[in-house]
């Protein structure tokens, strides 16, 4: 599963994969609100939104 105009080389997951995957064992919820459905993100991307998210001031 590759999205047009992205380096065909780099694997994409759907929300549901990351949802399931044990490496995020502990961050479903955020996870649940971070990616849409429907949509696919390389493992880097949903990263880069864990740590953005983290590094956010709480209000």
């Amino acid at each position: 599963m590759a999205r047009k105009g992205t380096n065909d080389d780099v694997p994409v997951y759907t929300k549901q994969q990351f949802l399931t995957a044990k490496r995020f064992a502990g961050q479903t919820d955020v996870l649940h609100a971070l990616l849409d459905d429907g949509q696919v993100y390389s493992m880097e991307q949903v990263e880069n939104l864990l740590t953005d998210f983290k590094k956010k001031e709480v209000r």
